[in-house]
């Protein structure tokens, strides 16, 4: 399964006439001899940190997000660190 982030969107008012999309997906791929997945975890600061787990090693932190930056994520979750 893929991670799905929901952004937080903040730009001034006479920007939103201009499409953004705020939303950031990280894809599961299998490549050659390789399977590639993503996870995520919430730290107690409220921080999302997405997880890269490549088949047979530990997982590695990818990217964080800061507490106000996100409000929704979806796929498979790793748990809460504190």
């Amino acid at each position: 399964m893929s991670v799905f982030i929901k952004l937080v969107e903040n730009r001034p008012p006479k920007e939103y006439a201009n499409e953004r999309r705020a939303d950031i997906s990280y894809d599961d791929t299998v490549e050659e001899n390789s399977e590639i997945t993503y996870q995520y975890d919430v730290l107690a600061s409220g921080a999302l940190r997405i997880l890269r787990v490549t088949r047979g090693e530990e997982a590695v932190i990818h990217a964080v997000y800061a507490p106000g930056l996100w409000f929704r994520v979806e796929g498979l979750c790793r748990g809460t660190t504190e």
